[in-house]
């Protein structure tokens, strides 16, 4: 997959776990909970079914109360390697209702006796791009990925 500047966010981090130790903390809603938002953020509620055509679902709450809902689908599910994730189209490849904000393409890369964790985020024009990365795409997705390398590394 190409990286385009205009559109496109990548952020990546070597984590001392395997693609498969990685994989449980997308599988399973008590570890997704634990490093999916930077803390005070909390994941209240989380289905991921990790399967082409599953529902990647959470539910987050901001410190002030305020609930967050995220629904989408995995388009690609490849084992232990790859997520492709959009919140442009719903479980079984639905068209969701809302304009589509993103889709990201994570993938889990042996390497060095570890895996790179490697996300790059589509979006579908520079004004998406530019108001994700100001939201603090970043610092929240690397908050995230320290969260989850401090997590995988206690399994």
């Amino acid at each position: 997959m190409s990286f385009n500047p205009d559109t496109d966010l990548q952020i990546e981090r070597l984590m001392k776990a395997s693609p498969e130790t990685i994989w449980r903390c997308w599988e399973e809603p008590e570890l997704f909970k634990q490093w999916f938002t930077p803390r005070p953020v909390e994941v209240t509620e989380v289905e991921n079914d990790l399967r082409a055509g599953g529902r990647a679902f959470n539910v987050m709450k901001l410190p002030d109360g305020t609930l967050i809902e995220n629904d989408g689908c995995f388009l690609l599910a490849d084992r232990h390697s790859r997520l492709v994730y959009s919140d442009g189209v719903l479980p079984g490849f639905r068209p969701s209702p809302t304009p589509a904000f993103m889709t990201a393409d994570v993938r889990l890369i042996p390497q060095d006796g570890g895996t790179l964790y490697h996300a790059h985020v589509m979006h579908s024009d520079s004004a998406k791009r530019a108001e994700h990365e100001k939201m603090g795409f970043f610092d929240g997705w690397g908050t995230a990925f320290e969260q989850l390398a401090a997590l995988v590394e206690c399994l």
